[in-house]
């Protein structure tokens, strides 16, 4: 049974910063300026999933002949989850006149012609206390 609505956005950053040039910007440039909007407007959780190239380039070798070796990998530099109650809550986030400020250094940081959004449903299956929830017979 879905629970909430998840929306999420890969980011690869400009090449002429550094990952964790990039990362530090998020963290501490952004996220200060849109928590307080996400918070007014609906957001419940915001997660950041942050895919270093080395992390990556590790699996991918690992993997490289046998399981799953026609997988391919990604190459983003993070993954933004937003949990909300309702989709209408990105509308609202995005209306709030202090969201225009905490993105507006974005271009310098952002390519945002590579990034890819999507949005669907959150169903849980296995809780972080080891609750299996939501599957038939167990």
């Amino acid at each position: 049974m879905a629970t909430h609505v998840k929306l999420t956005v890969t980011h690869y950053r400009r090449p002429e910063h550094t990952h964790e040039a990039f990362m530090k910007w998020i963290v501490e440039g952004h996220l200060p300026l849109a928590i307080p909007v996400f918070k007014r407007c609906g957001v419940l959780n915001y997660s950041l999933f942050e895919t270093p190239a080395a992390m990556n380039a590790e699996l991918k070798a690992s993997m490289a002949g046998g399981h799953r070796a026609a997988w391919d990998y990604a190459d983003f530099d993070c993954f933004i989850e937003y949990v909300l109650t309702d989709v209408k809550n990105i509308g609202e986030f995005l209306a709030d006149p202090d969201w225009a400020k905490s993105i507006e250094h974005q271009e310098e940081w952002v390519d945002t012609s590579r990034s890819l959004m999507s949005i669907g449903y959150i169903t849980p299956y296995l809780l972080e206390s080891g609750e299996v929830v939501n599957v038939p017979n167990m």
